[in-house]
């Protein structure tokens, strides 16, 4: 029994960890060109840089999702306003689960939630375009590129005060 534990382990970290790495490079499919950064690291370089943060949860299993990747992917708009933004890519277990404050209306996936520079929730940008209960849910890049505006104008107010 020891043996084959052992070798379930080299086995997962042989075929676990290169998987990481290439999902880490790839952007998990919504694009390398972005400069993702983690959860954990998103709120100091928030802080430092006073940019808001764009948090994306996404499961590698959800249909929803995978739609989603290649239209965020491929969007210039999208991968030009992200340079003035904290972006974080959360999938599977690398979603702040732990941390409340992501459960605004529920644990649909995916959502894309908004921070300020502070790394407060901002629940008022979300998906105008969505009447439902679903308002973090964007089916597209243009959507997401509206609610990135938004935040982005906000912040531009406040400074202007």
């Amino acid at each position: 029994m020891k043996y084959f534990s052992t070798i379930m382990i080299h086995l997962l970290i042989w075929f676990h960890l290169p998987l990481m790495i290439y999902c880490n490079l790839t952007g998990g499919g919504f694009g390398a060109s972005y400069s993702w950064v983690s959860w954990t690291e998103a709120k100091t370089v928030a802080a430092q840089q006073d940019k808001p943060i764009m948090v994306l949860l996404h499961k590698t299993w959800c249909g929803a999702c995978k739609n989603l990747k290649p239209k965020f992917a491929n969007s210039k708009e999208l991968l030009d306003l992200s340079e003035q933004f904290v972006m974080v890519n959360a999938e599977n277990e690398e979603a702040p689960s732990d941390d409340s404050t992501f459960n605004i209306d529920g644990g649909y996936i995916p959502r894309i939630i908004f921070l300020d520079s502070t790394g407060a929730v901002r629940p008022e940008f979300t998906n105008k375009n969505r009447p439902d209960k679903y308002s973090y849910f964007y089916p597209s890049a243009g959507e997401i590129v509206q609610s990135m505006e938004s935040v982005l104008e906000s912040m531009k107010s406040k400074q202007e005060l």
